[in-house]
């Protein structure tokens, strides 16, 4: 059977929601190192990316929770330096990232996902994103052998780039790039273009896996909902997101490919709060995420 493995966008604590997940497959026999393709946006471009590397599930769960490493864990990662909250921003800017993009988006607005407007008109971000995706370059000599594609969105035109697909760049600049978040991390450049986060297109970019011979693929969502609808306050723009991703699934299943999803639930959405890039929510939030990836997948699979 030939299964893909899609981890979408969601910021520290998306990262920490994938390594509940990718621990729970492993409580049911799936290693996600094994996966025939692995797709990653934003958050889950870090967790695909260690992911190929050789990191064990079991290890990236430890990684985030504090626990410690196995040795075969720890010989991988080495001196990688331990996980921290982001830089500072540098300095503060009204300029819009990308006037030329905006102004074609406002033109044409059937022609664009609607994440394209918001990066192309807020400020440019100050945070660098380089310094920590670049921890990921020891862990590679070229890109993986077994397929991972990483998305980013270009400024100059607002097209989907597709890093291990069709657009070429190192691991490190493609997770630097596809976590990019427009207004908080300063846009990458990546032969000549100007990348930010691949959430712009997609919080998931789950289509991508559509007529690639999958006959299942499991997508983490760590900024969608698994109920209908998301009442808990402050949280009802996943909704929308759901809706997003439920094209996404339809799309994937009209091509053959059975499509799991584990999003966050009420009570996981408490744990997770508001704040995506809160460093100290990540161990609750990846405890949490494990148990309840566990039951949607014991149930699903």
């Amino acid at each position: 059977m030939r299964v893909g493995l899609v981890l979408g966008g969601g910021g520290l604590t998306g990262t920490a929601f994938h390594a509940g997940v990718v621990a729970a497959l492993h409580d049911l026999g799936l290693d996600a190192r094994d996966a025939d393709l692995v797709v990653g946006t934003s958050a889950g471009s870090t967790a695909g990316a260690l992911l190929r590397a050789g990191l064990a599930p079991s290890d990236y769960f430890a990684r985030v929770t504090g626990a410690p490493l196995s040795p075969a864990g720890a010989a991988l990662l080495g001196g990688l330096p331990p996980l921290a909250a982001p830089a500072e921003p540098t300095s503060h800017s009204r300029r819009s990232a990308a006037p030329d993009l905006a102004r074609r988006v406002v033109l044409a607005p059937w022609r664009y996902p609607i994440g394209v407007l918001a990066a192309a008109v807020l400020p440019v971000g100050s945070r660098p994103v380089d310094a920590g995706a670049a921890r990921l370059a020891p862990l590679f000599d070229g890109w993986p052998a077994r397929p991972l594609w990483i998305t980013a969105v270009s400024l100059r035109d607002g097209r989907r780039v597709v890093f291990g697909r069709d657009a070429e760049g190192s691991v490190a600049q493609a997770v630097a790039a596809s976590c990019a978040i427009p207004g908080y991390f300063a846009p990458v450049i990546v032969a000549g273009e100007r990348l930010v986060d691949g959430g712009v297109h997609s919080l998931v970019n789950l289509d991508l896996v559509a007529g690639e011979g999958l006959d299942l693929v499991v997508a983490s969502a760590p900024l969608s909902t698994h109920d209908w609808p998301a009442r808990d306050w402050g949280h009802g723009w996943r909704v929308a997101a759901r809706v997003q991703l439920q094209r996404e699934v339809r799309a994937v299943a009209a091509t053959g490919t059975r499509a799991l999803v584990v999003a966050p639930d009420a009570a996981l959405r408490a744990v997770m709060g508001r704040d995506s890039m809160d460093p100290a929510r990540r161990p609750p939030v990846a405890r949490a995420a494990r148990q309840h990836a566990r039951e949607v997948l014991d149930r699903l699979l």
